[in-house]
């Protein structure tokens, strides 16, 4: 398993730029933290999610992480159509 390669957030994949925050509403709050991990870390605190606990929430409330895997078909980035994956 590779490192975070994207999102799954309400129905969609999206990549790790702010194209998750956008989905969210939150993107305007990445200037002031950093990167999307950092954002989405303090949303999540915000909101009483345990992001290291994926059992805990679903993707269609709170994003989820995904993992590059060898052999899995990339998908598009719901917001920039790139490839995730």
């Amino acid at each position: 398993m590779s490192g975070i390669v994207g999102y799954t957030y309400a129905a969609d994949t999206y990549c790790t730029g702010e194209c998750v925050t956008d989905a969210m509403g939150v993107a305007q709050l990445i200037r002031g933290v950093g990167t999307t991990e950092s954002l989405l870390d303090s949303v999540a605190e915000s909101r009483g999610i345990d992001r290291m606990d994926e059992r805990s929430f679903d993707s269609g409330h709170f994003p989820k992480v995904v993992f590059g895997t060898s052999g899995d078909e990339p998908e598009q980035c719901g917001g920039c159509g790139v490839k995730v994956g």
